[in-house]
């Protein structure tokens, strides 16, 4: 398939030992084009498409900042994007990764891949092992752009956007960084780290819901000061990473409950203080739902250009 195969084998000849202990998958079907394959076991109940409140606003129509963000100025949004793909391939070595994440994962949620945007353009930074190991830009509705999502179909792969109030400081802080990342490439996807990720998870998901959620108990005491640089991550870790180099509300949470941003998963992000869900779709479904979601937050038309 790709060179990566022969470079991972060791890490996925284990994980394949795992697979069938324990894990959890979810068929989801676009309602609109119907879309079959062979075996899809179909759910009228499974409605992905979902736009949601995001109550960013306080009832003075104003934007509902910390005060931070406040004495700064104008507010700004930083954009991610959370991801269960859906592989034609079952028996592949990346829908084995997948299964292996959602396994370990300590949250009820399911992702198994993240990336971050600066608007609500279809146009995300993601760092993927099935992308030749670099950043990459990621775009739902022409996944055969990107080497990963080429890897999976659109019409039954799922998102879920979210978005985070920030100033315009740490947006601009943050948008530089991955733009410096992204014409670099030095930032590498490092498989290995999701051993670490991994049985952190597997750890968490032995307590208590109320421990186990992010920042509820470190089981191992991890915070990394950012300033102590790094290039190799999975995808959740970069993300954590950036926020925490670049939003100050990120940086605090994690220093005072002690959070290592290299022990994140994909479902953890949705449990950072400040980030809030707008909108679910299947991948193809991706334009529709965040056009639907600005007509009805308007507070997000800047971000989309249609």
């Amino acid at each position: 398939m790709f060179l990566f195969v022969k470079k991972a084998a060791p890490l996925l000849a284990f994980s394949i030992s795992l697979l069938f202990i324990s894990c959890r998958s979810t068929k989801f079907v676009d309602e609109r084009s119907q879309i079959m394959s062979d075996g899809l076991e179909i759910n009228a109940s499974d409605d992905v498409f979902k736009i949601y409140d995001a109550d960013f606003l306080s009832q003075d129509g104003k934007g509902a900042g910390d005060s931070s963000a406040e004495k700064q100025g104008e507010k700004k949004y930083i954009f991610m994007r959370l991801y269960y793909p859906d592989y034609d391939n079952k028996a592949s070595s990346v829908n084995m990764l997948k299964k292996l994440i959602i396994m370990a994962d300590p949250n009820p949620e399911l992702a198994s891949h993240s990336s971050i945007a600066f608007n609500l353009e279809d146009d995300y930074y993601g760092l993927t092992l099935y992308s030749r190991k670099d950043l990459k830009k990621e775009s739902c509705e022409k996944p055969e752009d990107n080497l990963y999502m080429k890897l999976c179909n659109p019409y039954r792969s799922v998102q879920t956007t979210l978005a985070i109030q920030v100033t315009d400081q740490e947006y601009q802080a943050a948008k530089q960084m991955l733009e410096k990342d992204f014409a670099e490439q030095k930032v590498k996807y490092w498989a290995t780290k999701n051993v670490i990720v991994g049985a952190q998870g597997f750890k968490r998901k032995r307590l208590p819901r109320s421990k186990s959620v992010l920042g509820g108990q470190d089981l191992k005491k991890g915070y990394i000061d950012s300033s102590k640089k790094q290039k190799h991550f999975v995808c959740s870790t970069y993300l954590a990473y950036v926020l925490q180099c670049c939003v100050k509300k990120v940086d605090d949470f994690f220093r005072e409950r002690n959070i290592g941003y290299d022990k994140i998963s994909p479902t953890d992000l949705y449990y950072i203080p400040g980030f809030k869900i707008l909108f679910s779709s299947t991948w193809i479904d991706y334009k529709i739902a965040a056009q639907e979601f600005v007509r009805s937050s308007p507070l997000f038309e800047n971000y989309l250009t249609d």
